[in-house]
């Protein structure tokens, strides 16, 4: 079938493969899924090299994580390029993972690396935590690679049961000895995992004190907001005349004038705007909560031209999708962070302190109903928070008002 991709002794030895059949299925997947000719010529000859070695060898194809596989990657990467290397890497995981439906799973991020002893321990925990806490995926990604960081340094300093972990090492694995910045974020996730712990029976007692619990104060930070007048700077930046610039400036404008949080705009799908209403009607990630909002003309002009003139044909109900095959919707971790900060440098904002993501529209829009008045209600609703406590906290940076309400010295003084 792929026959006129190689040449000379390859073509041969492709028609003569054992898995010739494995990789015309995969290379016909990738096919209908719209890779570039020649990510798909690179991704054919790799299968061919890679299953050829296993051949000579007279081994079954080995699992994904086998140390075969990690040895014939490292003889294939030495020495290339980062890009060159990610594209090996990324065939032999396609070859070896994907199903009989030709599906395969995106790598996102750099995977955790477990210790083996800590392996089936944390697989039952997130086994737990999965079905009696009700985590999203996300959230039990990030539990996996704190954990396995945590699992890695013990491992460090020649720890390998759980029994035989010592407070001291939980406080300086916390405080980050080596470079000196705490690990502010792993004291729940450490706390809960002990707590589990020590009702398996794998700890003694429960470890949660020995992790540092330092003092926090809440709204220690005023919300950070930019100018209505460099809202629009940075939208005006955004070039419309590409696909990519149409889909940019349809994301940067829904976060601008409805203060969407990212995830909203990623999951956001063709079934939730009601073109005939003029209404968006979706459910939001965070808090599952419904939120339904007006459509804005120049939002939806913004949507009708990406749409038209720029989304790739795809089946994915999702609006934004990606431009690189696989034309899917955007992964959970991506917070659209690299848009916004394009749109800031075309701006000339670039090195603004503070905030560079799309929270930046959401509390500048907070900002800005506040002190035009609404009521918080109003504010609370359009944001989709669950409760007006959230939306209090706009009330710090609305300096008009709280001017207003200041005692004179005049007044002190009587």
């Amino acid at each position: 079938m792929f026959s006129n991709w190689f040449s000379g002794v390859s073509r041969e030895k492709y028609r003569t493969s054992s898995h010739k059949q494995r990789i015309d299925y995969l290379g016909s997947t990738l096919l209908e899924l719209r890779y570039a000719r020649e990510v798909l010529r690179q991704h054919l000859h790799e299968w061919l090299r890679f299953s050829l070695r296993f051949d000579k060898e007279g081994a079954l194809l080995p699992a994904p994580t086998s140390e075969s596989v990690k040895q014939y990657l490292g003889e294939r990467v030495s020495g290339r390029s980062a890009s060159r290397s990610r594209v090996l890497r990324a065939s032999v995981r396609i070859f070896l993972e994907a199903d009989e439906q030709g599906s395969f799973r995106r790598r996102v991020g750099k995977p955790s690396c477990v210790p083996a002893w800590f392996s089936p321990i944390l697989r039952q925990y997130l086994q737990f935590v999965r079905e009696h806490r009700g985590l999203s995926p996300k959230t039990l990604r990030k539990y996996a690679q704190k954990l396995s960081t945590f699992a890695q340094y013990l491992e460090g300093t020649g720890v390998t049961e759980l029994g035989c972990i010592a407070p001291e090492q939980i406080r300086d694995f916390y405080e980050d000895v080596g470079h000196g910045k705490p690990r502010r974020s792993y004291g729940c996730t450490l706390r809960v995992f002990f707590r589990w712990a020590a009702i398996q029976g794998w700890l003694s007692n429960s470890l949660c004190d020995a992790v540092p619990r330092p003092r926090q104060y809440r709204d220690i930070n005023l919300p950070d907001i930019i100018s209505e007048a460099d809202v629009n700077r940075i939208l005006r930046a955004v070039d419309q005349s590409s696909a990519l610039g149409r889909r940019d400036y349809a994301i940067l404008l829904l976060a601008a004038r409805y203060g969407l949080r990212p995830s909203d705009i990623r999951g956001l799908a063709l079934d939730d705007i009601d073109w005939r209403n003029a209404r968006i009607d979706l459910r939001q990630v965070k808090t599952g909560r419904p939120l339904t909002l007006p459509l804005l003309p120049e939002v939806a002009e913004a949507l009708c031209a990406y749409l038209r003139e720029g989304r790739p044909a795809t089946s994915n109900r999702t609006i934004f999708v990606r431009h690189r095959a696989p034309f899917e919707s955007f992964s959970t971790e991506n917070n659209l962070v690299a848009n916004m900060r394009g749109a800031l440098l075309r701006a000339g904002l670039a090195k603004r302190p503070g905030r560079r993501g799309l929270y930046l529209f959401r509390h500048t829009l907070a900002t800005r109903l506040l002190a035009s008045g609404q009521p918080l209600k109003t504010i609370a609703d359009v944001l989709g928070h669950a409760s007006t406590h959230t939306t209090y906290g706009y009330t710090r940076v609305n300096l008009v008002a709280l001017r207003a309400v200041a005692i004179s010295e005049e007044e002190v003084s009587r």
